[in-house]
């Protein structure tokens, strides 16, 4: 494209410009740039036009052109003054080669979102393995002091589920927000084996109903172990949780809920949050974890009040 910077408008376009934006050579030549760079041009003319000027030559990748019909596209323009014109005056006309860097943009977003993946992995092991390791801590020193040796068995369950953990996190990582491996679970009995490793006396579980579905089952137990921690954690002893069914009409899910305080409403939309916690120790990442494996999973996660002024929270669209 050829510009007379004085007028700021199109002196001559080729067809790779047509192409680009969509217009043709005459709709072109009847424009200026700021037609196709309404966004940025008091910045273009500010900055890279001021290097035309001055250096003869100007770059900038920070650009976005508006085509034809609407869509926007980042570009790059590389820029470069004409000859001067014979009397030696500084030329007024420069020659601009715009360039659709859509795909680059779009590399650069995938290696952050794999950046930002790699890591909350290592957040999220860090979270996460840190409940199985105080149950190997606490059955091998009751099996040192009390000479029980089958609590050992115990201890060999648990490794192995950190080993299923680490693979799983490790596809996550790799993969993104994505569960390929499914297989069909009872709530029930998932439900029972993640409490077996979570358990404590000052809580009790109740398992009100129960509803089988497709699901990666390592993945749905982290989801009930940050559930039930959370309800542990965040409650004064007793406290009572609960696990169920949902079967409302078009709608089939599950619930975890306690009897504690409850979650203030105003509290509610940020609890799922990288980092939110309301624990002066806690880490802010066990319902993030949650939020990002449902999701994975193609469902959705809501919280409410329990019929007990507690808290509930709801899994849909499980099938």
């Amino acid at each position: 494209m050829i510009v007379d910077i004085e007028s700021e408008s199109f002196v001559d376009v080729n067809p790779a410009a047509c192409e680009l934006l969509g217009y043709s050579r005459a709709e072109l030549l009847k424009m200026d740039p700021a037609s196709i760079h309404p966004e940025d041009f008091d910045r273009v003319r500010e900055e890279f036009i001021r290097d035309i000027l001055e250096e003869g030559t100007g770059f900038t990748d920070d650009l976005h052109c508006l085509k034809k019909n609407g869509q926007e596209i980042p570009t790059e323009i590389s820029g470069a003054a004409l000859d001067p014109a014979p009397d030696g005056e500084r030329s007024n006309r420069m020659i601009a080669i715009l360039r659709d860097i859509s795909d680059r943009i779009a590399r650069r977003q995938e290696l952050q979102a794999k950046v930002e993946r790699l890591d909350r992995f290592a957040r999220v092991v860090s979270h996460d393995l840190r409940n199985p390791l105080s149950v190997i801590r606490a059955n091998v020193e009751l099996a040192r002091q009390n000479d029980e040796l089958e609590r050992l068995d115990k201890v060999n369950e648990t490794v192995d589920r950190m080993d299923d953990m680490m693979t799983s996190l490790l596809q996550l990582a790799k993969e993104g927000n994505t569960i390929s491996d499914t297989t069909k679970i009872d709530l029930e009995d998932i439900a029972r084996k993640s409490w077996d490793g979570t358990s404590t006396d000052e809580a009790t579980l109740a398992i009100e109903s129960s509803v089988s579905f497709q699901a990666d089952p390592e993945r749905l137990r982290e989801v009930l172990d940050n559930f039930f921690r959370n309800a542990i954690d965040h409650n004064s002893s007793p406290i009572s949780i609960s696990v169920g069914a949902i079967e409302r009409e078009s709608v089939n899910g599950f619930y975890v809920a306690d009897n504690g305080p409850g979650i203030p409403e105003a509290q509610q939309d940020d609890i799922f949050d990288w980092g939110e916690t309301s624990v002066g120790d806690g880490t802010g990442f066990g319902l993030a974890i949650v939020t990002n494996i449902v999701e994975a999973h193609g469902w959705e996660i809501s919280v409410t009040d329990s019929g007990e002024d507690g808290t509930r929270f709801e899994i849909i669209g499980i099938s």
